[in-house]
C-alpha cells in the first residue's frame, strides 16, 4: 500500500513552492541583484530568508494541526467495550472545538446504543434460561419420573430374569433426572430467587468441588444479600464462569472466592493457584461477556494474572462514578 503524505508535509510543500515562485517572480522583475556579479551576501540573505520562512511556517502549521492529531490519535485508541474515551486537550480554533463536540456527541450515542443492546441481549439471555431451566423441570423432568414409576411398576411383576435389566434402566434412568436437575440449576438457580445470594454461592461452590475435585473456599462479609437482583445476578453468573474456567483451563488445586459488601459499595475476588492466563489470550475464556455483565450493573470487572503465578478476577460493585480506560484498566503484572 503506497504511503500518502502528511497533511502537514503537502501544507509546507505548497508553501515552500509559493515562497520559491515569488523570489522567482521578484527575481524577474529585477526587485533583487541575483545576477552572476552579485555578491555574496546577497545570496546568503535570501537562503536564509527563505530558511527562515520555511522553519516559521512549519513551527506554526505544526501547532496548528496537533490538535487533529490528537484526536486521530483518540480515535485509534477507541475500544467501546472499555467505554468513556473522549476527545480533550487544546483546540485553539473554532473548526477543532466543533470536531471535539462532534467526536463525543458520536462516542455518547455509540455507547448508549451499544449499552442498550448489550443489556437486550443479556436479558434475553436470561429469560431464555430461565424458560429452558423451566421446560427441563416442568416437562422433561416429569417426563422422565412418570418413566422410572413404570419402570417400577414393571419390575415388581416381571420375570426374575428381567428384574436385573430393569434396575439397571432405572438407575440410568435416576442418573439421567439428576443431570437435568444440575442443568437446570446452573440455567436458573432457585436458591438464587428462594434464599438469596449467600446460599446460592455456598450450593455453586459446593457443586463445582464435588464435580471438578478442587479445593474451594468461600468467604462472604457484611450483608451478602443486600446486593441488588440485578447485582446478585451478576456476582453469581461471574463466579460461575470464573470457576468454569478454572476448572477448564487453570489447572489450579485451590479456589478462593471472596465476597465483601460495605455500604453500597461491593468486591467479588475469585483467585486460583493455576497456570495463569496468556495476556495475549486475555479476551478469551469469557472474560468479554464478564465485563459486559458488570458493565450492565454499573461496576468494573478486572483480571491480574501472571503466567504459572494464578489468576485474580475482580467485580467491583456500585462504585459511585463510571470507569473510564485511562482509570479502570489495570496493568498485567
Amino acid at each position: 500500500m503506497n504511503r500518502r503524505p502528511t497533511l502537514i508535509t503537502q501544507l509546507l510543500a505548497i508553501n515552500t513552492v509559493l515562497i520559491a515562485a515569488v523570489v522567482v517572480a521578484t527575481s524577474a522583475a529585477g526587485r533583487l541583484d541575483v545576477s552572476v556579479g552579485a555578491q555574496r551576501s546577497q545570496y546568503a540573505v535570501l537562503v536564509a530568508g527563505i530558511l527562515a520562512t520555511v522553519l516559521v511556517n512549519g513551527f506554526v502549521l505544526r501547532r496548528r494541526l496537533a490538535p487533529l492529531q490528537a484526536i486521530i490519535e483518540t480515535m485509534e485508541r477507541v475500544d467501546l467495550t472499555e467505554g468513556g474515551l473522549r476527545a480533550s486537550g487544546r483546540a485553539d480554533t473554532e473548526e477543532v472545538v466543533r470536531l471535539h463536540a462532534a467526536f463525543n456527541r458520536m462516542m455518547d450515542r455509540l455507547e448508549t446504543e451499544r449499552a442498550e443492546a448489550a443489556d437486550a441481549v443479556l436479558r434475553a439471555q436470561e429469560d431464555e434460561r430461565a424458560r429452558l431451566a423451566r421446560d427441563l423441570h416442568d416437562e422433561v423432568n416429569q417426563a422422565l419420573t412418570a418413566v422410572l414409576l413404570r419402570l417400577q411398576a414393571t419390575t415388581l411383576a416381571a420375570p426374575p430374569e428381567l428384574q436385573a435389566e430393569l434396575q439397571e434402566t432405572q438407575r440410568v434412568a435416576t442418573e439421567a433426572m439428576g443431570e437435568l436437575r444440575r442443568l437446570a440449576h446452573e440455567l436458573r438457580p432457585t436458591a438464587l430467587d428462594d434464599l438469596g445470594l449467600a446460599a446460592a454461592l455456598r450450593s455453586q461452590i459446593d457443586a463445582f468441588q464435588a464435580k471438578a475435585g478442587i479445593e474451594a473456599r468461600l468467604q462472604m462479609g457484611g450483608d451478602v444479600d443486600g446486593f441488588r437482583e440485578d447485582e446478585q445476578l451478576v456476582v453469581y453468573r461471574v463466579v460461575q464462569e470464573a470457576l468454569s474456567n478454572c476448572a477448564r483451563h487453570a489447572g489450579a488445586r485451590h479456589v478462593t472466592v471472596s465476597v465483601r459488601r460495605k455500604g453500597a459499595r461491593g468486591v467479588v475476588q475469585i483467585s486460583d493457584d493455576g497456570r495463569g492466563i496468556d495476556p495475549q489470550a486475555v479476551r478469551g475464556h469469557g472474560l468479554a461477556g464478564m465485563r459486559e455483565r458488570a458493565r450492565q450493573a454499573g461496576g468494573r470487572l478486572d483480571v491480574l494474572s501472571t503466567p504459572g503465578g494464578g489468576t485474580t478476577i475482580e467485580l467491583e460493585l456500585g462504585r459511585t462514578a463510571p470507569s473510564t480506560p485511562q482509570t479502570a484498566r489495570r496493568a498485567w503484572a
